[in-house]
């Protein structure tokens, strides 16, 4: 008995072996094209550029990818814009400079030449390209043939530093019935990424000012984060010592570097914040 079972283990295993490598090469034997973003769950991909305001677009990064072997000849493809589909406008946030593009000898991708036109793209927007590949030199992957990327701005953020502030605001609270101007000083702390900070007091000064009586002090932590897209700074809402919330919204003068926000508590207080750099 243990000899039939020994030789049934042994032509199995050499039935799986003998199959393994066929289907290895044949899979390896496929050629195939197809939009990287397409690949993903969602079929689609967000792309951020710099917006720099120079007149002059930037590649897209929209890539195609060779599903094979490196060929030592060009592979040719041609694409399509989907516009019905799409929520950018060809010529306002993008221009296509060919509807064809090859994958060169020797590589795995190759591409789109698409132009993203970022001067025209707005902070917070973010309209969306269909692309559909239509052909090439070899077969397209119908499950990767249609991709949608989504574009977005960003802009280089230097707001780090130490700015003397000058407050105006009015509290709902009856400790301090009337309108009130105060002046001090408020650091920005550079975060992980461009564009976040900390502020050292999101209130600048008013809170000490208004509500000591209650037990702020000098030393309370009124810290926060700070975000600037593109000269449009915010302070998304958060928790503010008396059990409420806050949220803040502004720009940035690109002249003279002056922060000008407003804040508004759910108590209904608010004040608006001037911070010029020092």
């Amino acid at each position: 008995m243990k000899k039939i079972l020994y030789s049934l283990i042994v032509i199995m295993a050499a039935t799986f072996t003998a199959c393994e490598d066929p289907g290895t090469s044949i899979l390896y034997a496929e050629e195939y094209l197809e939009l990287d973003a397409a690949t993903t769950v969602t079929g689609s991909r967000t792309f951020s550029y710099l917006r720099v305001d120079d007149g002059q677009g930037v590649p897209s990064g929209f890539i195609v990818n060779l599903g094979a072997a490196h060929s030592s000849s060009p592979i040719n493809f041609t694409f399509e814009i989907d516009a019905a589909n799409s929520t950018a406008i060809e010529n306002l946030h993008f221009s296509v400079n060919s509807n064809s593009g090859t994958i060169q000898p020797n590589s795995s991708t190759a591409e789109l030449p698409i132009t993203i036109l970022d001067d025209n793209i707005n902070p917070g927007e973010t309209p969306a390209i269909v692309v559909n590949l239509t052909g090439g030199d070899i077969a397209v992957n119908p499950n990767y043939e249609s991709a949608t990327y989504v574009l977005q701005v960003l802009c280089e953020s230097t707001l780090a530093g130490t700015y003397t502030t000058t407050t105006t605001g009015t509290s709902t609270d009856p400790c301090c019935p009337t309108e009130t101007t105060v002046t001090g000083e408020v650091t920005l702390t550079a975060g992980a990424a461009d564009g976040e900070y900390s502020i050292s007091d999101w209130s600048a000064g008013m809170y000490l000012e208004w509500y000591d009586v209650y037990g702020v002090t000098a030393t309370t932590d009124l810290s926060v984060n700070f975000n600037d897209v593109c000269g449009t700074v915010s302070i998304a809402e958060t928790g503010e010592p008396f059990g409420n919330t806050f949220s803040a919204t502004g720009s940035v003068d690109p002249a003279t570097g002056v922060i000008t926000y407003t804040w508004l508590s759910g108590w209904g207080d608010t004040a608006v914040v001037t911070m010029t750099p020092k």
